[in-house]
């Protein structure tokens, strides 16, 4: 029988830029990005010096309706220095 072992996961959710990063591995250790070769998604592998996955991007994880970058991208009324409020109607 195997034996369990321990392991963390970290989750970074970053709403202005849209995505979320999946951890399972040491950050500092973080060597090379790979894009996911798939016609669905543009998800990005993070790996170490010896080639081991240790990291997933997860790119564009909120629907149109809640993408922040692309509110504050398209709309012109909002001063780039000005805090806001995104809210819901």
């Amino acid at each position: 029988m195997a034996k369990a072992t321990k392991r963390t996961v970290k989750l970074y959710l970053d709403p202005v830029a849209n995505t979320l990063n999946i951890w399972w591995g040491d950050p500092k250790k973080a060597y090379s990005s790979h894009q996911v070769d798939s016609p669905y998604s543009n998800d990005v592998i993070i790996k170490d010096r010896q080639g081991r996955a240790i990291s997933l991007e997860v790119i564009g994880i909120f629907p149109k309706e809640l993408n922040i970058a692309g509110f504050l991208k398209n709309n012109n009324r909002i001063k780039k220095q000005e805090p806001f409020l995104l809210e819901t109607k």
